[in-house]
């Protein structure tokens, strides 16, 4: 265990005496492992928020078909929805897109918050409205003041409530009105964009399959389009699919500076690394030991590496929230945004990262090591 030890000394004091080759090597892992950890965090923070938005809402998303896309529903459909067996209650919602000034903002129009995620308060009541914090500083709008949308100007509106962009990724730019004045701001009276059923546990499944016997073809009315959480959580996954096309660009131009790497670790200080074999050898040193050292000095650049990742991307994340690596994840936001980024750092990402810096070195330094080692020391010092 002694010799072990010392071993491990040596690898230090070698790193140590090689500054420059070992703060080179340590730029180049961080340029490979800094965007890999990074856009895990990333991902698994926007996979989290998803996931539970799903797992909180309705059981079935009822509207009709339109042309292969969701299209209005009749509220006069809800009185028969309820009297299914297993239904507990049926919620109507408007989710639409309008004007605001110039800006194109989400309008969700409720009567129970609940249907929202995270928003666990009195729905607006007739006249009101709830702006995200996001889009009430980009319109220039305070608690209290009054406002109209480009599409029903004759419709005011009264800021109750700033919705927190801590709630979710998508509070930040939403305004949420009374249901009924949806209605009218859309001009669609007595129909809702989508009915949220709620179902006891285990007969959503087969609620749906009553549903889609409602409006068949020879009735002359478009069917409906059932989607169950099942459904959307399989919408989510394939979002995250298309998602991971751009984390493989990002993460193969990141590739990109792992050849230099390569070339540093075989190439930069060989004939001093070389030399320095050539000396252990000749004071009696094994190649098993200048092995061992070699790969006590690869462990602890791919720890050093790795865990400097991790902070750094703690700290472009928390701190610096995300700055341009946001839209590649979140669409819709700036290289700048204006929310905070949902991250998560997870245990696996981290040890991937060490793994992966661990391997480049080693594939680095290991066989030039091994080649010079076996070599007489007189020519290695030579």
């Amino acid at each position: 265990m002694q010799k072990h030890c010392n071993l491990f000394v040596e690898a230090i004091r070698s790193l140590l005496r090689n500054r420059g080759r070992s703060g080179v090597v340590l730029f180049c892992l961080l340029g490979v492992l800094l965007p890999f950890v990074t856009a895990m965090a990333v991902a698994q923070g926007v996979r989290y928020q998803s996931s539970f938005s799903i797992n909180s809402g309705a059981d079935l998303y009822i509207a009709r078909e339109q042309y292969g896309r969701n299209g209005p529903v009749s509220l006069q459909l809800i009185k028969k929805i309820e009297n299914l067996s297993g239904v507990t209650r049926v919620v109507p919602r408007i989710v639409g897109r309008t004007y605001l000034g110039e800006d194109l903002v989400v309008v969700v129009g409720v009567d129970e918050m609940k249907t929202l995620p995270g928003l666990n308060t009195m729905a607006p009541g007739p006249g009101q409205a709830f702006v995200g914090k996001s889009l009430a500083e980009k319109a220039d709008l305070a608690k209290g003041n009054e406002f109209h949308f480009g599409l029903f100007p004759a419709l005011p509106f009264t800021v109750v409530q700033l919705l927190s962009p801590a709630l979710s990724l998508w509070s930040s730019s939403m305004i949420v009105i009374n249901f009924h004045d949806a209605e009218q701001l859309f001009k669609r009276p007595g129909y809702a964009s989508e009915l949220l059923v709620y179902c006891r546990p285990g007969t959503a499944d087969s609620i749906a399959e009553r549903l889609s016997s409602i409006g068949k073809p020879w009735e002359m009315v478009p069917p409906l389009r059932i989607q169950t959480k099942k459904l959307v959580k399989q919408y989510v996954g394939r979002g995250f699919d298309i998602q991971s096309g751009l984390f493989a660009m990002l993460y193969v131009t990141a590739f990109g500076l792992a050849i230099p790497a390569l070339l540093i670790l075989s190439g930069f200080g060989r004939g001093i690394r070389r030399r320095e074999i050539g000396i252990l050898k000749a004071t009696g040193w094994q190649t098993l030991d200048v092995l061992e050292v070699t790969c006590m000095e690869n462990l602890f650049l791919a720890l050093t590496g790795s865990s400097l990742a991790i902070l750094l991307a703690v700290i472009w994340l928390k701190l610096c929230n995300g700055i341009g690596i946001a839209p590649l994840f979140i669409s819709g936001s700036g290289w700048i945004p204006d929310f905070p980024i949902p991250a998560r750092f997870m245990p696996m990402p981290a040890l991937l990262s060490f793994l992966f810096g661990l391997s480049l070195t080693m594939v680095g330094t290991i066989i030039p090591t091994w080649r010079a080692a076996v070599t007489p020391p007189l020519t290695t010092m030579n």
